[in-house]
């Protein structure tokens, strides 16, 4: 080294310089640039001061006077091969910095020190980065001046900044915990969990089940979240006082200490861990969009097209179900607005108002009421074809028999005579919509005139009252047909009973099973008489749902029933021989719901277990398994032809499913409290669902988007039905109240009221008159809490039948357009 010129080791630590300064600035180094710049611009001026090392002065550092010093600073260059500084400074090796600020693996409580190389790793991605220090208080003082400066931020600029917290919240615990700070981790997420528990329940259930860095790696969602980049848009402005304030901070070993290296280590975890899009223009009023970039960058995108539209019909069959509904329409063919030739050369059902070939006398009586069906098409199965409504939507499309899920390809009787019972019953339909209490306010139908059969009509509700049930009964569901009705018991056991008042015969004990090969045989081996009502038995726990076989439809009563229970279980149960045929087994939790597809064959449950599962009666093994909600699956609902299949959990979403893919093609969020029940329309157009927050939400299908909120009930929402043609919605309550909606009316504008609330000099009046009563309900015809003030009721709600005290547990539509609603009497 003696024998280098002075040109020579200025040239190469001119060189040395730059390259340090290159990598300082490609890697973002940017404060740790400008000190190093400083402290090169101070070697350069001291160089340049008289007596500043230029002189011998003895025993000076960086004098050569005496021996000693000499030899010492010779072998200290020597060693490390870096050339003095001019002016008597040390020079640092490419080396040397990368080492001394390089990320390093800061030492747990339990690490041992092995010396300066074993100290410094590369994270990768399993720590952030800038972590230049260890020091745990610093990731709590980093997120502290961070919320701290985003709540104390202009309110044009908080909504947008909003956001950031969350992934500075998640990664500095996961952090703290991969580098073995349980302490440090524990009190971070006692301290700032409140911050999310409201808007991010999921995240922070998440967090506070991860102790080890070995559950880091076991959680997948924790996994997304070190994997995947959390996406925010920001307004341009916006982000630039956001990067005021994380580089305000100083680098480590300043005055500033722990606060600073709490801003570096938030810069950092910003710089790996969140993707920022700065917008031009100014702030957004409301919280942008973000989320993990696998969802964030979804939402730009268009949504799948969803085929909503009807199954199509096997081609065999259509034309059975034309033949015989042309052999009934022969006699009254010339009075029928359809020819039968024309019914046979097309899919339309047909739209005369005539009866069945014997009309009853309450028939005759009532065809001065009927309507005639919608002439909405009856897709075949060779190809997928588009359908419309009156409600002026766009069309749906049909999906392809391939895409459905199977079904025997053999034409069976049963099919046959449902499909010609729904023409029959469509024939039959009294049409319903809200045009119809709308039109009694502002015309009087005069003496003698009869109603115009194309107009509207209210719905009518018969209410079943199941009494000495207490608390106990849980559910109630009736048959296609509306001659069974069937009910769910907290005491494990299910009863039957026969609507039509008739019996329930079943098989005889001493009969060969040998013996039974048809009808006729099975018919032969029943009892002539028996029970008005029947008790299955067979589950060990509370009974949450039933409900009943869809195959023979409005033509006869079902043959089987299914039943789910808190005992995991769901059951078959013959409706010939009243006995349990099959028990399913597989979901982990408590079975909330169950329900049969709108062919038969397939039926889906739901569960606590947070899962969602396609089975098929043939086999005990679930078919799919539909993972995805946070929380228990609460209630679930099959689209009508059988393709899409909607959940609705306690994470207060909804969830529709493709049945054959088995993945998430749309959710609903809006709701405030867990969804306890939904309902899909017949057309295959809305989905409803209603909560906890004692809201009923429509939801458009194809969009995924909140068509309205409909309010005005005062206690939870059990049961919800659409009518036939989509038009009238009603739902029962706790609240012992049944309630009509209007769905096809358009939702209030943004700064209108939402809808009218009870006055409560109404209350004073009724009370006077003796018709409101106490607390108890006595002394007057309703109850005082009929007449308290409540929520505002929105202005869709066509009307509220009000039972005596009877809260509603189900209400259905038959195909008639006939409410059925069910519940169980309270005490007087």
């Amino acid at each position: 080294m003696q024998g280098a010129s002075p040109a020579s080791a200025a040239s190469s630590l001119e060189a040395q310089e730059r390259t340090i300064q290159d990598y300082l600035e490609r890697h973002g180094h940017h404060k740790a640039l400008a000190t190093f710049r400083a402290e090169i611009q101070e070697s350069a001026q001291g160089a340049h001061t008289p007596g500043a090392g230029g002189a011998a002065t003895p025993g000076a550092a960086g004098g050569a006077t005496t021996p000693g010093a000499g030899a010492a600073g010779g072998q200290g260059q020597a060693g490390t091969g870096t050339p003095p500084l001019q002016g008597g400074g040390r020079a640092t090796g490419l080396d040397d910095f990368a080492d001394k600020n390089a990320p390093i693996a800061p030492k747990g409580p339990a690490s041992a020190v092995a010396g300066p190389s074993s100290e410094r790793r590369r994270l990768g991605n399993s720590v952030a980065g800038a972590q230049l220090l260890t020091d745990p208080p610093s990731w709590e003082k980093g997120y502290e001046g961070m919320r701290t400066f985003v709540e104390n931020s202009l309110d044009i600029h908080r909504p947008e900044l909003h956001p950031m917290l969350l992934p500075l919240f998640v990664h500095s615990y996961l952090d703290l915990v991969l580098i073995n700070y349980r302490d440090a981790a524990t009190q971070f997420l006692a301290r700032f969990s409140a911050d999310h528990e409201a808007s991010d329940p999921h995240v922070v259930r998440m967090l506070s089940s991860i102790r080890l860095a070995s559950h880091v790696a076991e959680s997948e969602e924790a996994t997304r979240w070190r994997q995947e980049r959390y996406g925010v848009r920001l307004s341009e402005r916006g982000w630039g006082l956001l990067l005021g304030w994380l580089q305000g901070g100083g680098l480590a070993g300043t005055i500033e200490g722990t606060e600073a290296r709490g801003r570096d280590r938030m810069l950092a975890i910003i710089n790996e861990r969140v993707k920022v899009d700065a917008l031009p223009g100014p702030p957004a009023k409301s919280a942008t969009e973000y989320g993990l970039l696998s969802d964030f960058n979804r939402k730009p995108r268009a949504l799948d097209e969803l085929k909503l539209g009807p199954a199509p019909l096997d081609p065999k069959l259509q034309r059975e179900v034309a033949r015989l509904v042309k052999d009934e329409d022969g006699p009254v063919a010339s009075t029928s607005s359809a020819t039968p030739a024309a019914l046979a050369s097309s899919s339309s059902l047909p739209t005369s108002t005539s009866t069945d070939p014997v009309p009853t006398p309450q028939d005759s009586q009532l065809s001065t009421t009927l309507t005639a069906p919608s002439s909405s098409s009856l897709p075949t199965a060779d190809s997928s074809t588009t359908t419309t409504n009156d409600s002026g939507g766009p069309p749906l499309v049909s999906p392809f028999p391939s895409e459905l899920p199977p079904y025997p390809v053999s034409l069976r009787t049963i099919d046959v005579a449902r499909e010609v019972e729904k023409v029959r019953e469509a024939r039959k339909r009294i049409k319903l919509g809200g045009e119809a209490f709308r039109a009694s306010t502002s015309a009087v139908v005069g003496v003698g005139q009869p109603p115009n059969p194309t107009d509207a009509a209210k719905p009518s509700v018969c209410l079943f009252t199941i009494h000495d049930a207490g608390e106990s009964l849980t559910t109630v569901a009736f048959s296609e047909d509306s001659t069974l009705m069937a009910a769910g018991f907290s005491e494990s056991y299910i009863r039957l009973w026969n609507l039509k008042g008739g019996k329930l015969p079943g098989l005889r004990a001493d009969f060969d099973s040998d013996t039974v090969t048809d009808a006729a045989s099975l018919k032969a081996v029943r009892n002539k008489e028996g029970p008005t009502s029947r008790k299955l038995v067979g589950h060990s726990g509370p009974v949450y749902a039933v409900s009943f076989d869809p195959v023979p439809g409005p033509s006869g009563p079902p043959r089987y029933l299914l039943s789910c229970s808190q005992d995991t279980t769901v059951r078959l149960w013959s409706l010939e021989s009243f006995t349990n045929v099959v028990a399913y087994r597989g979901h982990r939790e408590p079975v909330w719901d169950v329900e049969w597809g709108p062919r038969g064959i397939y039926f889906a449950t739901a569960s606590r277990d947070r899962t969602a599962r396609l089975w098929s009666s043939d086999k005990t093994s679930a078919l799919r398994i539909f993972a995805g909600h946070l929380s228990d699956v609460n209630c679930v609902r099959f689209h009508p032809n059988s393709l899409y299949l909607a959940t609705g959990s306690a994470d207060r979403t909804c969830r529709l499913w493709d049945v054959q893919k088995g993945t998430c093609v749309r959710v609903f969020i809006g709701h405030r409290g867990s969804v306890s029940t939904l309902a899909i329309s017949p057309d295959g157009r809305y989905l409803a669902s209603a909560s906890e927050d004692l809201t009923i939400i429509l939801w458009d299908l194809a969009s995924g988007r909140k068509i309205k909120s409909m309010t005005g009930h005062t206690s939870a929402v059990h049961s919800l039905s659409f009518s036939a043609e989509s038009t009238v919605l009603v739902s029962g309550s706790s609240d012992a109240t049944v309630r009509v909606w209007d769905v096809l009316a358009a939702p209030p504008a943004p700064e209108q009221p939402v809808g009218r609330k009870f006055e409560v000099g109404v209350a004073k009046r009724l009370s006077t008159a003796g018709l409101a009563g106490d607390g108890d309900g006595k002394g007057g015809l309703l109850p005082k809490s009929a007449f308290v003030e409540r929520e505002r009721e929105s202005a869709d709600l066509l009307a509220t039948l009000a039972t005596k005290r009877t809260p509603v547990l189900n209400v259905h539509f038959t195909p008639r357009n006939l409410c059925l609603a069910a519940g169980v009497g309270t005490d007087a």
